[in-house]
């Protein structure tokens, strides 16, 4: 009967504390998450800084680009610029942000990983944190991965990609693998979670009463 009383017990912990899947967007990709043509404006990625000088409104969104000299774009996710024909027409470092929640989701269990790219060099980091992963400057003809295992906050948290513009054109891509985060933990019990939790005290209670006669 303990037997059955522990299984019981970790049954209920294993729906309290489950993998969740934190929501994240590929560069190149419009609102519904899918590819745009060539030269049209995408979403959730948007300019947060720029050189002195430069044209681009700050919040504005890249627009999908491709050069020769870049690595091919996937079926997820696309190279942008900050100009529809790859131009910035000002040089210096452009940065690039994208805001995803964990509201729900404990961020001490939190990792991401994917791979990027950027013409010309630059740096993929999270929440203002030091860079986890750096491109070269002409590196701009195979991927790097990168991976974030901590730095995470509760609520919204932002990937900052810093891209230098050593000369037109210019771009950067981002494509996410996996993203993941236990839920349940860390945080005020979902009132689904309180049910389980009321559902599994009921269940061992009434174990322990069979149990006694």
């Amino acid at each position: 009967m303990k037997k059955l009383i522990l299984l019981f017990s970790l049954t209920v912990l294993g729906q309290l504390v489950s993998a969740g899947t934190i929501t994240l967007h590929n560069t190149g990709v419009n609102s519904s998450d899918v590819l745009v043509a060539a030269g049209a404006a995408t979403s959730f990625w948007t300019l947060s800084a720029e050189p002195g000088g430069a044209s681009e409104a700050l919040g504005s969104n890249p627009f999908r680009f491709h050069h020769p000299s870049y690595f091919a774009d996937t079926a997820n996710a696309a190279w942008v610029s900050p100009g529809s024909d790859g131009n910035a027409g000002v040089g210096g470092h452009y940065t690039y942000d994208l805001v995803f929640d964990l509201t729900g989701l404990n961020p001490a269990t939190a990792a991401i990983s994917g791979i990027f790219g950027t013409d010309n060099d630059g740096s993929i980091s999270l929440n203002g944190n030091a860079a986890v992963a750096t491109t070269s400057f002409g590196g701009f003809g195979s991927t790097t991965a990168f991976s974030f295992t901590s730095g995470f906050l509760s609520g919204l948290n932002t990937i900052h990609v810093v891209v230098n513009n050593g000369g037109d054109p210019t771009a950067f891509f981002v494509q996410f693998n996996s993203g993941t985060a236990d839920s349940g933990g860390g945080s005020v019990p979902e009132p689904t979670s309180m049910v389980l939790i009321c559902s599994g005290l009921a269940g061992l209670a009434l174990i322990r009463r069979i149990q006694r006669t």
